[in-house]
């Protein structure tokens, strides 16, 4: 998650930096801060994870406002 604009994204394990797709801010990866939802050795179940994931995230604001 950005910590800037709070945009969903994921990243291969290695990586040691990602630029927000949101922002474009350049996201310091620290694994001792971030938190794993999914793991998976395929880029489009990433791309789906974070999908779903995005979606559910909207359905439970939606649910929260009424």
């Amino acid at each position: 998650m950005c910590p800037k604009c709070g945009a969903l994204r994921y990243a291969k394990a290695s990586q040691k930096t990602a630029m927000c797709f949101g922002c474009g801010y350049q996201i310091r990866l620290d694994q001792n801060k971030i938190r794993v939802l999914f793991r998976t050795d395929k880029s489009e179940k990433a791309v789906e994870a974070v999908q779903k994931y995005k979606m559910k995230r909207s359905l439970s604001r939606l649910n929260k406002r009424n």
